[in-house]
C-alpha cells in the first residue's frame, strides 16, 4: 500500500539527526569562512538536493546543524551546571580549564564557526545565541546558583552577570589567540591568564569567606 501523500519515511527524522551532526563537524570552513551548501553536502557525504530536502536552504542546515552539536554537548554542559562540592574559587577555575582544555579539540572552532555564521545573520544569529553562547552561560548559572545557596556568593548576585562576566575574557582571549591567529603576532599564557582572571573574578563576586 503507497504512503499518503506528503507523509515521511519511519527513518525519516533518525537521517535527518544524522546528517545534521556530521554537518555540525563541517561548519567550520577551512579558510574560515562560512562553508557553502554544496561544501555542507559533500562533508556530510550527501547531495545538495538531499540537504534541500531535509532542510530547505542553507539557514534550516546550519540551525539544524547547531541543535545537533548542542544535544551532542549535553554532556559537557552537564559537568558545567555541577559544582561536585569544590568551593567556589575552585569551582569556577574548574569551568576555565575545561574551557582551554577543550577549546584546541572542537570546541574552538564550534565557537568560532558559529559566529562566522551567526553574525550578521537575522536567521542563524538566534540559533548561536540558543545552542552555542546561552547553554554555556545558562550551565554557569545553574553551577553559580549553588554557590549562591551555600552563601558564597556576594548578596544580590545577577548570576546571568556574573557568568558573563567570568566566561567573556576567556572567550575573547581564546578567540584571539586561535581563530584570529593572535598566538602568532601576540601571544597569550592562557592558563596564567585563566588564574588571574579566575582570581578577580572571586574576588569581585565571592564573600570573604570563599576567598
Amino acid at each position: 500500500m503507497a504512503r499518503p501523500s506528503g507523509s515521511r519515511n519511519a527513518d525519516y527524522e533518525a537521517r535527518r539527526a544524522a546528517i545534521a551532526l556530521s554537518v555540525s563537524r563541517a561548519l567550520h570552513g577551512p579558510d574560515g569562512r562560512a562553508p557553502s551548501m554544496a561544501a555542507l553536502a559533500k562533508a556530510a557525504g550527501v547531495s545538495v538536493p538531499t540537504l534541500k530536502h531535509y532542510f530547505g536552504d542553507h539557514d534550516g542546515v546550519v540551525l539544524a546543524a547547531l541543535a545537533a552539536a548542542h544535544s551532542a554537548a549535553k554532556v559537557y554542559l552537564k559537568r558545567v551546571t555541577d559544582p561536585m562540592g569544590m568551593p567556589l574559587a575552585e569551582s569556577v577555575h574548574a569551568v576555565g580549564q575545561d574551557l582551554l582544555g577543550g577549546w584546541p579539540h572542537g570546541l574552538g572552532d564550534l565557537f568560532g564557526a558559529a559566529l562566522t555564521h551567526g553574525l550578521g545573520s537575522p536567521a542563524q544569529g538566534p540559533g548561536v545565541v540558543n545552542h552555542v553562547l546561552e547553554p554555556t552561560i545558562q550551565g554557569l548559572e545553574a553551577r553559580l546558583a549553588v554557590h549562591q545557596a551555600a552563601g558564597e556568593l556576594r548578596e544580590g548576585t545577577d548570576l546571568r552577570t556574573a557568568s558573563l562576566c567570568y566566561l567573556s575574557p576567556l572567550l575573547m582571549g581564546l578567540l584571539h589567540q586561535y581563530q584570529l591567529a593572535g598566538a602568532g603576532c601576540r601571544p597569550l599564557d592562557a592558563y596564567a591568564f585563566l588564574d588571574a582572571h579566575t582570581d578577580g573574578w572571586v574576588r569581585a563576586w565571592g564573600v570573604t569567606s570563599a576567598l
